[in-house]
């Protein structure tokens, strides 16, 4: 899936002079104009006639203008996995610093925000949450649709197999569902909520 796709609400706006003439409708203005020279032309036995030259100018009617296109986005599932991303990213570098890499990183076991963490999960938590940072600022709707789902299948299996990952992460079971419902939250954004593009153009007159 591409970043243009899922849903989107597009608006197109355009302004411009209210002096400046239709570009199909002006093109050029012929004018006929009398020659002051005139030639005469004598015939034998007839009286002299005057014949007065003509000649046709094209004068190109000035028509001058300057468009500029402007093109907005609004993606509210990109802020959504910015958000959670940059939270994810600021709890595991907590684990991270609190946990250290001085002894094994099964040990010691700190607390961030009331959940118990290893230096191993802070540093998953850190990686998910930068990529899903990185995803919501880019607002790439695949990026995020992938490392949402990554978090939220190995969230799905940390919270129904916690005592499998007690030792090496030390997680707990209401912190792995809360892992689960911020990556459905990003998921399920970056499927439903549309995206606004607003386009505008303006023309002025030169």
């Amino acid at each position: 899936m591409s970043d243009l796709d899922g849903p989107q609400y597009v608006r197109r706006e355009t302004y411009g002079d209210a002096a400046i003439p239709d570009a199909q409708a002006v093109v050029a203005e012929q004018r006929v104009v009398a020659s002051p020279q005139i030639d005469r032309v004598m015939v034998a036995q007839e009286p002299a006639v005057v014949a007065p030259a003509m000649q046709v100018r094209t004068v190109a009617a000035p028509v001058g203008a300057v468009q500029t296109a402007y093109t907005r986005r609004f993606s509210p599932d990109a802020i959504i996995a910015a958000i959670v991303g940059l939270v994810l990213l600021v709890v595991g570098l907590l684990a991270v610093v609190r946990g250290g890499f001085d002894g094994p990183m099964e040990i010691p076991v700190v607390e961030v925000l009331g959940f118990n963490h290893t230096t191993t999960l802070g540093l998953i938590e850190a990686f998910v949450g930068g990529c899903l940072l990185i995803a919501g600022v880019t607002s790439s709707r695949s990026g995020a649709l992938f490392f949402g789902s990554v978090l939220g299948i190995a969230a799905f299996i940390g919270a129904v197999q916690t005592e499998s990952f007690l030792e090496p992460l030390a997680l707990e079971s209401g912190h792995a569902w809360l892992l689960f419902f911020a990556a459905l939250v990003v998921v399920a954004s970056a499927l439903l909520m549309p995206r606004f593009v607003t386009r505008s153009t303006s023309v002025h007159q030169m």
